[in-house]
């Protein structure tokens, strides 16, 4: 007959297994999806920085800006170490929803990255982002700014003119982690929208008309051409990050509660047997 003392150490056993699974998986570090590599415990985490970015131009609501670009810094680390042997490349595109003055707003948006095993990315080729494995996916979040009068995934402040924009010129924008391998450890909603929830990045940019040498004032209609991209910039993703249990992990997990379920049935068992 099992004595409550062996439920007890059942108990424990299952405590045990679970607890190690779980811990195990969340001190593990550093993680590693689909060969992008980082530290969720690092000071910095989560801060995601696009040097020297391409973006098209806009001009009135419904037109789409569209851009490509390479991750070059991950929580403060180089290519080299978080993505040995690979590019962190991306696209993206933003619909105009408003214009009002030298003020910019954008909804729906979305960002794509991939990682590019052939570390093939040139700048000067629009063709070379957006290939490789699919990593993430982060799709624009509704929005608040202070200064702004509506609600948006993208705010943009412009210098200049919106077509030609000059230094000083930036974006504040809202993004979810929606789709892709790596979107389950990015899901943390740590960033307040302004509308009183919270969406899982912010995003900040600078950017301004610089034209590649060579091309016209006037952008090409074809985005495979760097020259329909005549605007240049920097963006630094902010977030949280967290381990998620790999599979060894919740396989303890399920197999301590398992062993806690035998012996309650076992117990259930002889319990009904012992019944007159």
């Amino acid at each position: 007959m099992l004595k409550k003392k062996s439920i007890g150490a059942a108990l424990a056993c299952a405590l045990a297994l679970a607890l190690g699974a779980w811990s195990g998986s969340t001190l593990a570090t550093p993680i590693n999806v689909s060969g992008v590599v980082w530290d969720p415990n690092s000071p910095l985490d989560l801060t995601i920085q696009a040097l020297n970015f391409r973006e098209s131009s806009i001009a009135s609501v419904g037109d789409v800006l569209t851009g490509y670009g390479v991750i070059g810094s991950f929580n403060g680390t180089s290519p080299s170490t978080f993505c040995p042997g690979c590019d962190l490349n991306f696209t993206f595109q933003y619909t105009v929803s408003n214009i009002t003055g030298n003020q910019v707003e954008f909804s729906p948006g979305s960002i794509s990255f991939f990682v590019d095993n052939t570390s093939s990315f040139n700048v000067l080729n629009p063709t070379t982002a957006g290939i490789g494995t699919p990593w993430l996916t982060l799709s624009g979040h509704d929005g608040s700014v202070l200064g702004f009068g509506g609600t948006a995934q993208l705010f943009s402040s412009v210098v200049g003119t919106v077509t030609d924009p000059l230094t000083g010129s930036n974006g504040i924008g809202f993004l979810d982690a929606s789709g892709g391998p790596a979107a389950s450890y990015f899901q943390t909603h740590t960033q307040a929208d302004g509308l009183g929830g919270f969406a899982d990045f912010t995003l900040n940019s600078e950017f301004l008309f610089s034209l590649v040498r060579g091309c016209s004032s006037t952008p090409s209609a074809d985005p495979n051409n760097v020259c329909h991209y005549p605007i240049t910039g920097t963006a630094t993703l902010i977030g949280r990050s967290v381990s998620v249990p790999e599979p060894g992990a919740a396989g303890l997990l399920g197999l301590g509660l398992a062993f806690l379920g035998l012996f309650t049935w076992r117990r259930n068992k002889e319990t009904e047997g012992r019944a007159p």
